[in-house]
């Protein structure tokens, strides 16, 4: 069945509304490029691994064994931080759960720089995946909710009054 045929017949098209310029169509290109940029430093953060591995594997002597869980690490604990960020921030608030998720990804970031053995790098690399996980479900419902006052485009905003 293509795009045009609707389920109760062969021949009946759905019309679309024309595309007019609402109140939000203002907003849209912001919003795509604010997702693009989440897109890409999602990827950014779980694919990095990939250019470290060897000199880490020289460094810090991993075995594949070990290579394998310093990778994934990071996305199965950002799994665990999508899962759970929502919950945290219904309870504690979008600001808050913010705030918690900087201090993550700071925390990580510091404990995978400077990590003596691969325990210690896994546990910063969970941290972060927590922090992307949870920015992944927190940060998009902010955006979304920030009133028109508080606008994105800081030049906007002064020239707006």
């Amino acid at each position: 069945m293509s795009a045009t045929q609707s389920h109760r017949g062969v021949g009946s098209a759905v019309a679309l509304p024309p595309l007019s310029n609402g109140p939000h169509r203002k907003r849209l290109g912001l919003v795509a490029l604010i997702a693009t940029f989440g897109g890409l430093l999602f990827g950014y953060d779980t694919g990095v691994i990939n250019g470290a591995l060897r000199p880490m594997t020289a460094e810090l002597g991993l075995t594949p064994f070990t290579e394998g869980i310093v990778a994934s690490s990071l996305v199965f604990a950002a799994a665990i931080g999508a899962l759970s960020g929502g919950r945290i921030s219904d309870g504690w608030g979008r600001r808050k759960t913010i705030i918690l998720l900087a201090v993550l990804f700071f925390a990580g970031t510091l404990v995978c720089v400077f990590t003596p053995s691969v325990g210690v790098l896994v546990v910063g690399r969970v941290l972060l995946g927590l922090a992307v996980g949870g920015a992944s479900a927190v940060v998009p419902c902010s955006w979304r909710r920030w009133p028109r006052s508080r606008s994105v485009v800081p030049w906007r905003a002064a020239t707006s009054s």
